[in-house]
């Protein structure tokens, strides 16, 4: 596999995932990690969401996507955004394993 191969394919797995290359480049671990949990959770998971839990994470996206309101994040906005990533991974695995149960 050739270089503009593998950079295509890393830009378009980002781009799956909620980032661009820039930013992702710019930003600390912590926050691109947050940025992809609000991601998925707004792609997959929205009916697990109320609407405060959902303007919070579109709020935090919308931050993390700007360079100039990028600077405005705290570890704290992070550690929120993670923390509601784990209350809603709870609530999918006592599910699952309410179904799996029931079998």
């Amino acid at each position: 596999m050739n270089d503009y191969r593998a950079e295509k394919q890393t830009a378009n797995w980002l781009k799956l995932n909620g980032m661009n290359e820039n930013s992702f480049i710019a930003m600390d671990a912590l926050f691109v990690q947050a940025q992809q949990i609000a991601h998925n959770l707004i792609k997959h998971h929205t009916a697990l969401l109320n609407e405060t839990q959902i303007a919070l994470l579109n709020g935090y996206l919308v931050k993390a996507s700007n360079k100039a309101t990028r600077r405005t994040l705290t570890s704290n906005n992070a550690y929120i955004v993670m923390s509601l990533g784990k209350r809603i991974n709870r609530r999918i695995f006592k599910a699952y394993r309410a179904i799996n149960k029931s079998r």
